[in-house]
């Protein structure tokens, strides 16, 4: 159809006037809308907002201890609706936590707990929860065939060195009991005695693990219970059952009281080595040797192969405070990482063993300018203990005195607070050069700080000494601390960039 004007201007007044009595009608229905001068005083409707207050209702609360497998240990509480744990919260009541000595924590360690553990309802109720026992289809195969000795062809069979390729069972718990007690009787009868012994020589085992194990079978079952300081509260269970097999032992061998043998127990540092073995070795304890709380008091914190900010969060903000008052945060790890983030100096070093040339580098120049803290590294370190050069081991004071016993450790000290009497030989005394009397002078671990400058005793740090042996022979000794001035010696700055590639100037 051909569109002229006066066709074009008759369609559109037509459409007009439709489409406003339309809008006439529209407008009908729509209700005014309320005017509200001040929204604090007046409110249409409020009751939307209990929908939020709803899901925070509860109807009891209780407190535990997070610790899924970190040493945290944070006191947290959960609030429980229906039988159903709702959420977690942290508590901040760690400054009303004392221990059994009377020992009291202050307000700094609040807040406790990370973002992990408040997820925590979420792997209670979630569908890869393991709400039953299960046994390993060839183990438990292995069980109801009477427990046969697992040489070669046993272990294919039974699928011992394939176990990621086997299948589970669903067992009650009065079965796997049952299934664990008779595993424990049939392994502990195998290796004991001579045959026992003669097995783990077929095995490929040392003769000195054989003879470690004393005859007993219950000796190769080994128990590791988790991360260490977790067992305070409850992880420790399993070290107690290690225990326990010395009545199994009984048993097996007809062993009275204090002749018998349990298992062994197998921690995170010293055999299971994911940790840092190294450590608890030299200086005896698992990384335990400072409080967190020392670094509200710290000036300068460095951060080496430590990621509080991502890996211990509830400790994180020990380390964030430090800005606040004014302290020096120092980073050194391969990466940009998140602790270097909040650092005043990142130090990037060569992923590896490099960042140890970096600390000996450090040692060499705090050695060389004189920034010892003297009296510090005397009554707190190993450096003044003396070292036989022929040997290159500690000097003993039975070494240099004739018919020398050890010294008698007071009851209240630390080093008798984990030892029994049986072990005092096993930890022998060491020797330091006296400056007061200019001659070598035999003292114990327990002779530290006041301890021995109470005896009258200012250990040299420098130095070299020639000291007669019980033998007629005479050697050669020098503190630790001399010797490590001639080690630090190939650690200049200069050795220790091409090493570690850390910068000159951060060095």
């Amino acid at each position: 159809m051909r569109l002229n004007r006066r066709k074009f201007l008759q369609v559109s007044a037509g459409v007009a006037t439709a489409m406003a009595l339309t809008s006439k009608r529209v407008g009908a229905q729509l209700k005014p809308v309320v005017k509200v001068g001040n929204p604090l005083e007046s409110y249409p409707d409020r009751r939307w907002e209990e929908v939020y207050r709803d899901q925070y209702k509860y109807e009891r609360s209780f407190t535990y201890c997070c610790s899924p497998n970190d040493t945290h240990q944070c006191r947290v509480r959960g609030f429980v609706r229906n039988g159903i744990l709702m959420r977690i919260e942290q508590n901040y009541d760690h400054h009303k936590v004392r221990d059994l000595y009377g020992n009291q924590a202050d307000a700094a360690w609040n807040p406790r707990m990370c973002l992990r553990g408040m997820t925590f309802p979420r792997r209670a109720y979630g569908p890869y929860r393991n709400k039953y026992p299960m046994i390993r289809v060839g183990w438990k195969q292995w069980a109801d065939d009477g427990f046969p000795y697992l040489d070669k062809e046993n272990r294919e069979k039974y699928k011992m060195t394939s176990r990621g390729t086997d299948e589970f069972v669903r067992m009650t718990w009065d079965q796997t009991f049952t299934y664990l007690a008779k595993g424990h009787i049939a392994v502990g009868k195998a290796y004991a005695g001579s045959r026992g012994a003669q097995r783990l020589k077929n095995e490929g085992y040392q003769p000195e693990m054989i003879e470690a194990m004393g005859g007993s079978g219950s000796r190769v079952m080994k128990y590791r219970g988790g991360m260490g300081l977790l067992g305070v509260v409850g992880k420790y269970g399993i070290y107690r059952l290690a225990n326990m097999m010395g009545l199994l032992d009984s048993v097996i061998r007809g062993r009275g009281p204090g002749k018998v043998l349990g298992g062994r127990a197998w921690s995170n540092y010293t055999w299971h080595g994911d940790q840092a073995p190294g450590h608890s070795w030299t200086h005896g304890m698992q990384a335990s040797d400072i409080d967190f709380a020392d670094h509200r008091y710290a000036k300068m914190t460095i951060q080496w192969g430590k990621n509080l900010i991502e890996n211990k969060m509830p400790e994180a903000h020990w380390y964030t405070e430090i800005m606040e008052r004014g302290g020096t945060l120092v980073s050194i790890a391969p990466e940009y990482n998140p602790p270097a983030t909040k650092a005043d100096y990142w130090v990037p070093v060569r992923a590896g063993l490099s960042d140890i040339s970096l600390f000996l580098g450090v040692a060499k120049i705090i050695m060389d300018e004189g920034l010892v803290d003297v009296d510090f590294v005397k009554d707190y370190t190993d450096m003044p203990l003396l070292v036989r050069t022929d040997t290159l081991v500690r000097l003993h004071p039975d070494d240099f005195i004739p018919g020398y016993k050890g010294q008698a450790l007071p009851k209240d000290g630390f080093t008798t607070k984990w030892m029994k009497n049986f072990n005092r030989d096993m930890m022998p005394d060491f020797t330091v050069w006296d400056t007061n009397t200019d001659k070598p002078v035999a003292i114990t671990r327990e002779d530290i700080g006041a301890k021995m400058r109470k005896k009258n005793i200012d250990p040299a740090l420098d130095g070299v000494f020639d000291i007669k042996l019980v033998s007629g022979k005479t050697i050669t000794v020098m503190p630790l601390y001399e010797m490590y001035k001639i080690h630090l010696k190939d650690y200049d700055v200069e050795t220790v960039n091409q090493i570690c590639h850390a910068p000159k100037d951060l060095i």
